[in-house]
């Protein structure tokens, strides 16, 4: 590596770079080390360490010949970040509120991927060694499970700070940059005066009766249940699997599931069910679409820590994504990220100044913090996948 950067930074003749490949470079993947070498060539043509024909043939020695590379593509890595997200409003907020101070600091573009950063997507990108995005909008729990097999670039804290998420949500793959939560909503004209106040309530069908939703994907439902069955909110974990599936399974005949967002706003407003669990960022869209009549309940809110994770290999480079992810952690950002998404800042020095007009919707506002439960990503992490298959067995 350190002979591939000494030729990339002075021009030297291309063929010196690939034979090198072939003597020095046995025991890494090559598509991984020709990608890793194209990128390189990109930031010294960018910085006119390089010249076009040089470049050119560098592309060509790297089975990277396609009309796009050579228009630019590879030279683009240089001058942008692109986050790998789930679109929507999501790609128009991450821009205003992270994306124009990045690039007013330092001259460099945000782009989006918003196909959704799945984790077997992220496996495959790095593994094909065909790496086209530089930071995945992705839970702390990925960072967990991906981190230790090879898949992602270990964050630089020396550059992204420790002290501006919550502890034990810096971890060596992944910083918790927002919170979204499990919470619920209710039909105020099916209770009345006697609301559902925890989860308990929402489990329990004889004294209120109705539909419910929960999230089919397992994570904050297998929570919620055991929070439900009696278990203190910081004895959650390791969780009690067994327990938790009864519990789910006493209201199934009273249960529907959802698998998105968009599916969980819909059961609520088109009146399927009389409670609901919602992200907690879509309770106050809930409230506003129903006149009303729906009714958030952060009380043992779930807080889940969404996380910036970094592929290996991301083509823009480790300095540009982990300056990227500084960015997002400042205070300013993530205000702006809470007003335009409703995504909890995770940074402690932004809870207090969280807007009154937020404080019912966002987890770590004064009026939250304190009935909140949070995540354990190092449990999900490890356990996520058996979890998952129990739960959708239960739930069949």
């Amino acid at each position: 590596r350190k002979l591939i950067k000494e030729h990339l930074s002075t021009g030297n003749k291309v063929h010196e770079i690939t034979e090198s490949n072939q003597k020095g470079e046995k025991n890494m993947s090559d598509k991984q080390f020709m990608r890793e070498t194209l990128v390189e060539g990109a930031h010294a043509f960018k910085a006119g360490k390089m010249d076009r024909r040089t470049f050119l043939a560098l592309c060509g020695a790297t089975g990277f010949v396609s009309a796009s590379v050579l228009a630019g593509d590879a030279q683009a890595a240089a001058d942008h970040v692109v986050m790998w997200n789930w679109g929507g409003q999501s790609e128009e907020c991450h821009g205003s509120a992270i994306g124009e101070a990045f690039t007013a600091a330092t001259g460099k573009g945000l782009k989006f991927d918003t196909s959704g950063p799945l984790e077997g997507k992220i496996k495959e990108m790095v593994d094909s060694g065909n790496v086209t995005a530089d930071v995945a909008d992705a839970d702390l729990f990925n960072a967990v499970s991906l981190g230790p097999t090879g898949h992602l670039e270990a964050i630089d804290y020396s550059v992204v700070s420790k002290e501006k998420t919550l502890p034990g949500y810096a971890l060596e793959h992944g910083v918790s940059i927002i919170l979204y939560g499990y919470a619920f909503v209710y039909d105020t004209e099916a209770y009345g005066d006697n609301p559902p106040e925890n989860w308990a309530d929402f489990f329990d069908t004889e004294k209120f009766p109705g539909m419910r939703s929960l999230y089919k994907w397992a994570n904050g439902s297998l929570e919620a249940a055991l929070l439900a069955d009696g278990v203190a909110g910081d004895a959650l974990y390791p969780l009690d699997m067994g327990r938790a599936l009864a519990k789910i399974k006493s209201i199934k005949d009273n249960s529907l599931y959802w698998g998105s967002g968009s599916a969980a706003h819909s059961m609520v407003v088109n009146g399927e069910v009389s409670m609901g669990m919602v992200w907690q960022n879509r309770g106050r869209n809930i409230e506003n679409d129903t006149d009303g009549r729906y009714k958030l309940v952060n009380n043992q809110a779930l807080a889940m820590p969404g996380a910036y994770i970094v592929p290996k290999g991301n083509p823009a480079g480790r300095d540009a994504v982990m300056k990227f992810i500084a960015t997002a952690q400042e205070v300013d950002a993530q205000l702006k990220l809470l007003d335009c998404l409703g995504m909890t800042p995770s940074n402690p020095a932004a809870f207090d100044k969280i807007p009154e007009g937020q404080q019912d919707y966002a987890i770590t506002s004064a009026k939250n913090i304190d009935k909140i439960v949070y995540n354990d990503p190092d449990w999900w992490g490890k356990n996520g996948g058996d979890a998952v298959n129990a739960f959708l067995e239960a739930i069949s």
